[in-house]
């Protein structure tokens, strides 16, 4: 009778493995940032979800990026070992820029260099928000459907929001 028990125990214990082996804390960087273009949806407080009124940015310059009628993408294109994947970026529409970017699975730390940036539009007062958005980013959260570039500006954190472009 003992030896059924043990046997049983054995037999859920070797079970179990696969599902800890499973698990791990990690995100699949490749998979999160290369193979799409990311669209920005909205500029926020942390911990909020709705635009930020940054100072001298009226309301109908947010709407022009809600409409569609201004926009900011960026694709980044990178390589990974050990987890960490880093490579080149561009960033077009209203806002253009291009750089170097990095960003590490296991601690979600993020970083870019920008090697050139401009805003097309002189009355897009948004832009070198969306410049220092992306200069600012030290970690990010996400997924293949969903990205989140965090910086600090003062005292606040902020986030960049994106979603895959269709």
């Amino acid at each position: 009778m003992r030896n059924v028990s043990i046997h049983k125990w054995i037999i859920c214990l070797l079970l179990f493995i696969p599902v800890i082996s499973g698990c791990n804390n990690s995100d699949d960087v490749q998979e999160i940032f290369t193979g799409k273009t990311w669209r920005m949806t909205f500029i926020a407080k942390d911990k909020e979800h709705r635009w930020y009124p940054f100072p001298g940015v009226s309301e109908g310059v947010i709407n022009s990026y809600i409409s569609g009628t201004r926009s900011f993408s960026i694709t980044f294109t990178g390589s990974t070992s050990d987890n960490v994947i880093a490579g080149n970026f561009i960033g077009t529409g209203s806002v253009t820029m291009d750089g170097n970017w990095s960003a590490n699975g296991e601690t979600n730390a993020f970083s870019t260099s920008i090697s050139k940036s401009s805003v097309k539009d002189s009355k897009d007062t948004l832009g070198k928000y969306i410049i220092a958005a992306i200069k600012k980013s030290t970690s990010y959260l996400g997924d293949e459907n969903n990205l989140y570039l965090y910086y600090k500006d003062g005292n606040e954190t902020f986030f960049i929001a994106f979603k895959p472009e269709i």
